[in-house]
């Protein structure tokens, strides 16, 4: 039942973020565009962890596109701008579909949420057909560095090398994979933060922080959506332990806030405060 509960909290979070979606999406619309400058898709299109919906008119070849989600506010929002798409609810670790019958598989920043990503990488060879495509952004280790210097617990992603090793030769043909910095930049701590919050993630502080503190609001201390957060202390969404550094102290109203802005402060750009993902970019095809 721990499982279950998980997703049923992250369906709701990020379709609780769906309307507002693409006010913060920065560093998805910069992987999206070096993902699909790698890829021609044909056939019958599945796109993973799907969103408000990626715009694929471009594409001649294609017969159908797939969005599948775990969130139904996402879908209706990728159905509101896409209707000839079609929506579908479930998880990349159990796919509502029949075997070998997607010619291409796509996924935008969506996979790293999975619990067991070993997995959704064994149903993705399960329902690309032999020769079809596969083409994956991935978040991994080492991301978000500047909120970890700041006390800031983050999601502990995977490591790159442990997410190749899923993709087994017997079924994989891996044509390229990189893994490569997208820096994104902001004008003040609050945007930055809601960059995370904004689409469905969110980062919070140190163990040093009460159960239920949210430092994105700007001045006071705030519960999450459901009033509390894990066990732990982090709210990372796919139930990993949250990677931390020294908690600063503990937010107790303005001042704490603008102490901890002055902080960020330190680390601006010209460009504005960054915000750094590690990227792993997939692009294979399978075996027959």
């Amino acid at each position: 039942m721990k499982e279950a509960i998980g997703a049923d909290k992250i369906a709701r979070q990020f379709s609780q973020a769906a309307k507002h979606y693409q006010e913060h999406d920065k560093v998805q619309r910069l992987s999206a565009q070096r993902l699909r400058a790698k890829m021609t898709p044909v056939g019958h299109l599945l796109d993973i962890g799907c969103g408000p919906g990626t715009d694929f008119s471009a594409a001649p070849d294609l017969n159908e596109v797939l969005g599948l989600d775990i969130a139904p506010g996402m879908l209706s929002q990728m159905l509101e701008s896409f209707p000839g798409y079609k929506a579908l609810c479930g998880d990349a670790q159990a796919l509502p579909l029949s075997d070998a019958s997607i010619d291409t598989l796509y996924s935008n920043l969506a996979l790293q949420w999975c619990r067991d990503i070993k997995t959704a990488i064994g149903e993705l060879a399960r329902v690309l057909k032999p020769g079809g495509q596969c083409h994956l952004a991935i978040v991994v280790d080492g991301s978000l560095s500047e909120l970890d210097a700041l006390g800031l617990r983050v999601n502990a992603f995977e490591q790159a090398q442990t997410l190749l090793d899923g993709f087994s030769d017997s079924h994989w043909q891996i044509e390229h994979q990189s893994v490569e910095p997208l820096r994104v930049h902001f004008d003040n701590l609050k945007t930055l933060l809601y960059s995370i919050k904004g689409v469905g993630a969110s980062a919070a502080m140190g163990s040093d922080v009460s159960q239920g503190s949210d430092v994105s609001q700007g001045s006071d201390v705030t519960q999450d959506s459901d009033g509390n957060q894990g066990s732990d202390g982090t709210v990372g969404l796919n139930g990993t332990k949250g990677s931390v550094s020294k908690p600063l102290p503990r937010l107790r109203g303005r001042q704490d806030w603008l102490a901890l802005c002055e902080r960020t402060e330190a680390m601006r750009q010209p460009e504005g405060l960054p915000l750094t993902y590690q990227i792993l970019f997939i692009h294979a095809s399978r075996r027959g």
